[in-house]
């Protein structure tokens, strides 16, 4: 007892010769405020195209497509990228655990037992071998338990917890961020699927419109009342029209593979699921609030944010790292040379210590590690500047482009609907004698090169629309309270 005493007063004495640090940690500058952001977005449509869908996190959901509901849905449970999100995030979970546990106290049980026989001829068995009732053979049997604690008094423990927890953070916004983008991809390439196969059919009524020009052409020449030359160009467009079928083919087989990809599955099986369908009407979000909400709408942005949390917490143990660290221990336990008599009272063995270690002297290496802590932070901070700043960026071109595009789509429709009408009243024409059919298929080429820029005019809106949700963060500020327990 009075060497635990002893030891337990030097420790004290040694702790009082080391200098004071800050029962909590102070950042060596002061933290970065936020990235100043404006309040409203510059570029938010004053009417919505279309009717505002209110932000959330089934935002796809609002286009009405029951396949395309499907494939999101198959999407965020099979995706491999989502997958791997998810395990980042447990990980960082599993860490934040381990941090916090270090905070407490350790114990464990060890239990051993054994038998030696001595030797007579080395010097020590030669010399306990003439003490009366030496034994050649012993047992020793032994059951402790032990407990040790390290006493978190400058706090680089909890620092360390803290970095953890906010690591955690970054890793359920990343997750986040994963389920929107891949949510976004889905739809996009759904929107690619269905404005392909659209553009398809197109291109084969060019290839049949083509070629009974040419033939029409070709007759004409044969009776000598059209010149080569009509024949010429008519066969150049008419392969011209023949090149586009095999390309659009190609583009929507990669989309589909790339659809099943997404979902998690081989190639091949999308084509069935998606059966026949129209491109998704434009949806666009309603923007309730501007950019400066981007800071903790958007996942990314969050993650970001979260990583400096953590930088920052890095910075203060590696502070702490350069004072005492305590430790207190003790065990108790039976140790005897018999089972018979382990647990006897003679058999009792317990013991207490404390102790401390300081470091002297590391080559600079604890300073070391500061200074890379602290650049780390310099660096993290820059990042979710930068993250905050393409995020707003993203919001504005986005909201831009749903109105632009959506106006761009609304006069590429006005013109085909315009060349059909024009088509209707030529085909009246033709069946009059009033034209001839050659005239009335130049029309109808017309008519379907504006249905084709009006689909690939649809599809950038849908996109756009769809890019809008993506920007605003998709809803998913409606279930950020999960993220409560990081701050």
């Amino acid at each position: 007892m009075r060497t635990l005493l002893a030891g337990a007063a030097a420790v004290i004495l040694l702790g009082g010769a080391v200098p004071a640090a800050p029962a909590a940690y102070t950042s060596p500058r002061a933290l970065p405020a936020s990235p100043v952001l404006p309040d409203a977005f510059r570029n938010a449509p004053d009417a919505a195209p279309g009717e505002a869908v209110p932000l959330a996190e089934d935002w796809w959901k609002s286009f009405g497509d029951p396949v395309l509901d499907r494939m999101v849905e198959t999407a965020l449970a099979g995706n491999l990228d989502i997958a791997a999100a998810a395990a980042r995030l447990e990980q960082a979970a599993a860490g934040l655990k381990a941090a916090q546990g270090a905070l407490l106290p350790q114990a464990s049980l060890d239990g051993s037992g054994g038998i030696k026989r001595q030797s007579t001829e080395d010097v020590q068995g030669r010399a306990f071998s003439k003490f009366p009732g030496f034994q050649r053979t012993v047992e020793q049997y032994g059951l402790n338990g032990a407990a040790s604690w390290e006493l978190d008094l400058f706090g680089k423990l909890a620092a360390d917890a803290r970095a953890a927890r906010a690591e955690a953070g970054a890793a359920d916004a990343g997750l986040a961020a994963a389920r929107l983008t891949i949510a976004a991809e889905v739809v996009n390439t759904y929107i690619d699927v269905r404005a392909i196969e659209a553009r398809l059919a197109v291109a084969r009524a060019r290839v049949a419109a083509a070629r009974e020009t040419d033939t029409l052409l070709r007759q004409r020449a044969e009776r000598g009342v059209a010149a080569l030359t009509e024949t010429d160009r008519s066969g150049a467009e008419l392969a011209g029209a023949q090149s586009a079928v095999p390309a659009l083919e190609t583009a929507l087989e990669v989309m589909r593979n790339r659809l099943d990809v997404l979902m998690g599955r081989a190639p091949g099986q999308a084509a069935a699921e998606l059966g026949a369908g129209g491109i998704p009407a434009v949806r666009a979000p309603a923007v309730p609030d501007g950019p400066a909400a981007l800071l903790a709408r958007r996942p990314d942005v969050v993650a970001a944010e979260r990583r400096v949390a953590a930088s920052d917490a890095r910075v203060a143990e590696a502070i702490r790292a350069r004072y005492p660290r305590f430790t207190i221990s003790g065990f108790a336990g039976f140790l005897a040379n018999g089972m018979s008599n382990l647990f006897t009272g003679g058999a009792v063995q317990t013991g207490a210590s404390g102790g401390i270690s300081l470091p002297l002297f590391t080559g600079r290496r604890l300073r070391a590690r500061q200074a890379a802590a602290e650049a780390e932070l310099k660096e993290a901070v820059a990042d979710w500047r930068k993250t905050a700043l393409l995020a707003a960026a993203d919001g504005e071109n986005a909201l831009l482009a749903l109105t632009k595009r959506s106006e761009q789509a609304a006069a590429l429709g006005r013109v085909a609907v315009r060349l059909a009408d024009s088509r209707q009243r030529i085909e009246t024409a033709v069946r009059a004698g009033a034209v001839s059919r050659v005239e009335a298929l130049g029309v109808e080429r017309q008519m379907l090169d504006a249905e084709d820029n009006a689909i690939a005019a649809r599809a950038e809106a849908a996109r756009a629309g769809v890019a809008a949700f993506r920007a605003l963060g998709g809803g998913w500020q409606a279930a950020g309270a999960r993220l409560a327990v990081s701050r």
